[in-house]
C-alpha cells in the first residue's frame, strides 16, 4: 500500500450455471446439379417455395428463419485429358430458430424425407433475455464479495463498500448435436434431446478496505 493512499483488494467473482437449453439453430441446405445454371437454380427454388410452405405448416415464424446463401457454379471432374463439366450445382441454405424441441425432430426428418434436404444442427444456445443469465452475474458478484472478505479477514481488517466494478470475460461453449434424419417405426418425428449448457459469468470488484 502506498502511504496515503486508501487500502483497496480487488478480485474476481466467477460463477457457473448448468441449465437446459432454451432454442436451437438449425440449418438447412437444399442443392441440385443439373445441366444449365438455370435447371439447377428452378429445382432449388421449387422445392425452397415448398420449404417455406412447410415451416408455416409448423407454425414456425418469419423472423425465426432467414436465408443465408445462395450459390451457382459449374462443377467439374478431372480427367486424364484435363477436366470434364458434371453440370452446374445450384444451393440455397436457410437458417431456422427452434424452441420447441418436437418441432425440431418433425422439422429434420420432413425436410429431408420431402425436400432431400441435408441437415445441419441442432445448434443448442441460451437465448440472451433466459433469467439464468443474470442469475449468473448476481452469484458472480457474491463470490467476488466472499473472496474479498476472506482477504481483508486474513489481514486482520474489515471489508468497505465496492469502488469499481468491471465484467470480465465469460464465455459457455454452444453445444452442437447432430440428429440422425431417418424415420423411426410407428413414424416418430427424430428424437431431439439438448442436455444441458453452462452459463458462466465473472466479474471484477475493487472494494475499500477498513
Amino acid at each position: 500500500m502506498i502511504q496515503g493512499m486508501p487500502a483497496t483488494v480487488k478480485v474476481r467473482g466467477d460463477a457457473v450455471i448448468r441449465t437446459e437449453p432454451d432454442e436451437a439453430l438449425v440449418w438447412i441446405t437444399l442443392t441440385a446439379l443439373a445441366d444449365t445454371a438455370s435447371a439447377g437454380l428452378a429445382d432449388v427454388s421449387t422445392r425452397a417455395n415448398a420449404l417455406v410452405a412447410l415451416l408455416e405448416s409448423l407454425g414456425i415464424a418469419k423472423a425465426a428463419r432467414s436465408t443465408t446463401g445462395i450459390t451457382v457454379h459449374e462443377e467439374f471432374d478431372h480427367v486424364a485429358e484435363g477436366r470434364r463439366s458434371l453440370g452446374h450445382r445450384a444451393t440455397t441454405r436457410v437458417s431456422v430458430r427452434l424452441t420447441d424441441h418436437e418441432t425440431i425432430g418433425r422439422l429434420i426428418e420432413r425436410a429431408v424425407q420431402e425436400l432431400g434436404a441435408h441437415i445441419d444442427g441442432p445448434h443448442w444456445q441460451i437465448s440472451p433475455d433466459n433469467p439464468v443469465r443474470l442469475e449468473a452475474a448476481r452469484q458472480a458478484a457474491a463470490d467476488a464479495q466472499r473472496k474479498a472478505r476472506a482477504y481483508a479477514e486474513g489481514i486482520g481488517g474489515k471489508l468497505g463498500p465496492p469502488l469499481e466494478l468491471s465484467e470480465a470475460d465469460a464465455q459457455h461453449i454452444p453445444v452442437r448435436a447432430r440428429a440422425a434424419a431417418q424415420r423411426f417405426p410407428g413414424g416418430d418425428p427424430v428424437p431431439v434431446e439438448p442436455g444441458e449448457q453452462e452459463v458462466s459469468a465473472s466479474i471484477h470488484i475493487t472494494f475499500g478496505l477498513q
